[in-house]
């Protein structure tokens, strides 16, 4: 469980936070004031930061911008008293993520810390695609691809404003998953999170779906329904697959964007829709604009930030983390002891199109979970289609099965000598393609850097040693 840290210039109030965290099983830590929080939190890591509104050296709300200005990765909750809550309602509007009130109770503890978490899981499972890297000072940081890093950054940008939202991006990619962390870490965060897949919907229904009808509003309406609309007051509504609305639907949509009400089917009353929309969508909706498929209006008031998620083959170097964040998930679900991935297995997973993106990376994993019987994820594990369309299989057929072969028994039939001897060859004469540079070596030959690098110190190849080398494959 992730360590939080009290803040608070009372001796009494600190002891008595800490004994009810730990009580529930959190580490803590604390701090006097805002400055001693502000040297804790520059040495460690605290995803949480529990703090009193006004204290002597730094005040919560200073301490607050300090925690921005230096984009350290914690959120902060404020503790105050009856007299200052102004102040805590401002620093919500600044970006702190909640308050409770003094006299402290566990139960409005409990509460809170059961909302940071859920808002930490989110970003956690956001941040899972994004692999670590240790640098030349030896610190630890996170690092992701950078399609994905823009995407973080949106998201950060999107909890802080109450504009709709529209997410693009392939069937598998994630686009609930960004939705939810929005919801989760933006200040509609205590109300609803409903999700509607628009394509799922019959045309017919769709109007009394979304916004409710009364009793008798048609045939079959033998009571008053309340519609997605209002399942979400407050909160968040998450239109997956917009672009298959219907025409009536758009118009009806577009209201509730322009004039935040709407009329439930069969009603003469008009609601209020304090909604915030979140849509999503892996059509092209430039064209459907254009071939007047969908309204262009709507799409402007959708489209006001839009969040593009970069398929899987383009962020390949977040494979290995992402693999590794479903080894976890798979063990604890499967109860298994699966410790890693072969090499082997990995290389296959980096050098797959994945059309189905990381849902399809997921349900590969799980497969492997089933099949196999050792400790790792082996290449013999994984789905049969991955491995018919393994490189390193079809090399392997190529080198053992070509017709021209004229005794092909005579051949080193040992599959592990002959990949290594396959992608050793592979590499020094890309290299010396290359004169020995990397980057161009990794983007010419469709290797992940990462990979490559890997390589080189497997077989012992020293990269300068082509660098003045006119030879070409």
């Amino acid at each position: 469980m992730y360590r939080i840290l009290v803040v608070d210039d009372e001796a009494e109030l600190r002891k008595q936070l800490t004994t009810i965290l730990r009580h529930k099983g959190y580490e803590t830590d604390e701090a006097a004031d805002g400055l001693e929080a502000l040297e804790k939190l520059r040495g460690g890591e605290y995803p949480l930061v529990l703090c009193d509104v006004r204290m002597p050296n730094m005040t919560g709300l200073e301490l607050l911008k300090q925690i921005q200005h230096e984009q350290i990765p914690s959120a902060l909750a404020l503790i105050t008293a009856h007299g200052s809550i102004h102040d805590a309602i401002v620093a919500m509007r600044e970006g702190a993520f909640d308050y409770i009130e003094k006299p402290i109770e566990e139960s409005s503890v409990s509460r809170l810390i059961e909302k940071a978490e859920r808002a930490y899981h989110m970003l956690h499972l956001m941040a899972d695609s994004a692999p670590q890297i240790s640098p030349g000072d030896g610190k630890e940081c996170v690092g992701q691809s950078r399609g994905m890093k823009r995407v973080f950054q949106l998201i950060e940008k999107l909890t802080r404003v109450n504009t709709s939202v529209l997410i693009r991006g392939e069937n598998g990619t994630g686009k609930e998953l960004v939705a939810r962390a929005i919801h989760y870490n933006s200040p509609r965060k205590d109300a609803p999170f409903v999700a509607v897949n628009c394509a799922a919907i019959p045309e017919s229904l769709a109007e009394s779906e979304f916004f409710g009808h009364e009793k008798g509003a048609f045939t079959g309406a033998e009571q008053r329904k309340i519609g997605k609309f209002q399942f979400a007051a407050g909160g968040t509504l998450f239109l997956d697959e917009i672009g298959d609305i219907s025409p009536l639907l758009q118009v009806k949509l577009l209201r509730v964007l322009q004039e935040h009400t709407f009329t439930p089917v069969g009603s003469n009353r008009e609601v209020k829709a304090d909604v915030r929309i979140v849509a999503a969508t892996n059509q092209d909706l430039e064209k459907l604009v254009k071939e007047g498929k969908f309204r262009e209006d709507l799409y402007y008031r959708l489209n006001v930030l839009p969040i593009f998620l970069p398929p899987l083959r383009e962020r390949c170097d977040d494979i290995p983390a992402l693999v590794h964040h479903f080894i976890d998930k798979f063990n604890l679900l499967h109860g298994s002891r699966i410790t890693g991935i072969s090499e082997e297995a990995l290389d296959c997973f980096e050098h797959f199109a994945w059309p189905g993106n990381i849902r399809e990376l997921e349900n590969a994993i799980e497969h492997a979970f089933v099949v196999e019987t050792s400790d790792r994820i082996t290449y013999f594990s994984l789905p049969e289609y991955l491995r018919r369309a393994s490189k390193h299989m079809g090399h392997f057929k190529a080198a053992t099965l070509n017709p021209s072969t004229a005794n092909p028994i005579t051949l080193d039939l040992d599959w592990e000598k002959r990949k290594e001897d396959f992608e050793k060859d592979f590499i020094v004469n890309a290299l010396k393609t290359t004169k020995g540079r990397i980057n161009l070596t990794a983007e010419q030959a469709n290797i992940p850097k990462n990979t490559l690098l890997r390589k080189i110190k497997k077989y012992n190849i020293n990269p300068r040693d082509f660098e003045s080398n006119d030879m070409s494959l």
